[in-house]
């Protein structure tokens, strides 16, 4: 019996590619907003509702936040807490992962070119996103956007029950993450595209389906408020958060253009660019729109680095289809190769890891004590002080969490007061007087800081301040007291 050889190796790029972005986002937890997704669920069954105001600040008091923009996904987040603890939502978040990128196989699952050029371009994908792959509702947009790309390129095709499940994709959209304009976006420029076919009753279909999938959106519980969040949101505190968070920062800041995933992030956008050019002759109007938007959105900010990949390995997928493959590929060769290095990625990950921008994973589970500084929170919380915590803004989801509000915090990623974030929390960094007019003004008795970037200013302060003292630090975290 003759084997199939271009058969075998193609299974084997699904099979190993897979396992590659398993050994990718299968690490130690460090997603800080993870922490108050838990926290705010624990408020819910305290007292039978979400909090209107935060509960863990002292520093603004009666805060009315806003949280209700993505309540579904807390919940989500917490069940898988209570079922297997926070092992079981790194397992979870990884299959996940690995699903939404495995998503394009089953249009391109008999093309071995499409399956080799779908395997090169989840490479470039999840070594340029690598350093965003942690714990956060943002994934929740990631799939609806594959979902909805899938949807309408199956359209393409010839007319698909699968449009009938849009309105039920945005209506859980916008309770578990604000990205569904997006959604509506892609809708929109497809049926644009397609507006010569206007009479067809598939279209009409498509058409009314388009418009329940936007007024489906205000059903959720803010109502028109919640409607616009995205678009009020982006004209306000993300024109600051563009200024002062690194990650809303654009993907080519200095802080982050000298990094090894701004090359991928660029290769997948060339690999992207040569599919449309090899497909030209399929006319590809809507994937190369598409592919315009999602380039731009990936190099816009680098949170938006993950919704960019998954995009483009989908749009890829889809081109490879209608692509040119002239002369002849040796697919068998290419895929068996792909398939090889693959699996060299595999046990290099496994067995030592990978850098990123964030600094070293490690594959497993636990939690990642750069990031979550349980010792620390420990001591501070049992060493009696008195007075308030300073505590970087990293931090500040997980001190809600674990101290679970009996000792209150300054500052955490919720809060969407600019005033009270320029004027007061950047305040205490500005210089030793500013420093010690907020000291006295919030009553802190203690700075708790991380050693990642973006605290020199107020770390050099402190070092230097005859009345403060570092008295503990570790692989993440110091902690720095009144001398008595």
């Amino acid at each position: 019996m003759k084997l199939n050889f271009d058969g075998i190796s193609k299974k084997l790029v699904w099979v190993f590619i897979a396992l590659f972005v398993i050994s990718m986002s299968c690490f130690p937890l460090m997603s800080e907003d993870l922490f108050m997704y838990l926290a705010i669920v624990r408020e819910y069954f305290k007292t039978g509702s979400l909090p209107v105001t935060d509960p863990f600040l002292f520093s603004i008091p009666n805060f009315h936040w806003t949280i209700l923009h993505q309540w579904l996904g807390y919940f989500v987040f917490y069940g898988l807490y209570q079922l297997g603890d926070f092992d079981l939502i790194i397992i979870v978040k990884s299959i996940f992962i690995t699903l939404v990128y495995c998503f394009p196989l089953w249009r391109i699952r008999k093309s071995p070119q499409a399956t080799w050029l779908w395997g090169l371009s989840v490479l470039l994908a999840v070594y340029a996103m690598s350093f965003r792959m942690m714990e956060r509702t943002s994934f929740f947009s990631d799939f609806f956007i594959v979902a909805v790309l899938n949807i309408l390129m199956a359209e393409q095709i010839k007319p698909s029950r699968w449009k009938y499940v849009l309105p039920v994709i945005f209506l859980f959209w916008v309770n578990l993450h604000p990205g569904y304009p997006i959604g509506w976006f892609l809708c929109g420029i497809f049926l644009m595209i397609n507006l010569p076919k206007w009479r067809e009753p598939e279209y009409r279909k498509l058409a009314a389906l388009v418009i329940a999938s936007v007024l489906v959106c205000f059903i959720n519980p803010r109502g028109v408020d919640g409607f616009l969040y995205p678009f009020n949101f982006m004209q306000n505190e993300g024109k600051v958060y563009r200024v002062f968070y690194f990650e809303w920062m654009p993907t080519l800041h200095p802080l982050y253009r000298e990094g090894a995933q701004t090359y991928f992030i660029f290769a997948l956008a060339i690999l992207n660019l040569f599919l449309l050019f090899r497909a030209r002759k399929q006319k590809p109007f809507f994937e190369a729109i598409a592919s315009a938007f999602f380039i731009f959105y990936g190099f816009y900010a680098i949170r938006f680095v993950p919704s960019y990949c998954f995009a483009i390995v989908t749009l890829n997928a889809s081109l490879a289809l209608k692509a040119s493959y002239s002369p002849k590929w040796p697919m068998k060769y290419l895929n068996g190769a792909l398939a090889a290095l693959a699996l060299v990625l595999v046990v290099k990950n496994v067995g030592w890891g990978y850098e990123t921008i964030s600094g070293h994973r490690d594959f497993g589970l636990g939690m990642d004590p750069h990031i979550v500084p349980e010792q620390a929170a420990k001591l501070l919380d049992q060493s009696g002080l008195q007075g308030n915590v300073y505590n970087s803004h990293l931090y500040g989801s997980y001190l809600a969490w674990a101290w679970e509000g009996h000792r209150k915090i300054l500052y955490h990623g919720f809060v969407t007061d600019l005033d009270f974030f320029v004027n007061q929390y950047l305040q205490f960094g500005a210089d030793r007087a500013h420093l010690d007019e907020q000291v006295k003004k919030f009553n802190i008795g203690a700075f708790f800081l991380d050693r990642f970037r973006g605290n020199e200013s107020l770390l050099k302060i402190l070092t230097e301040h005859p009345d403060w003292q570092l008295v503990y630090k570790d692989e993440g975290a110091l902690i720095f007291l009144k001398k008595q």
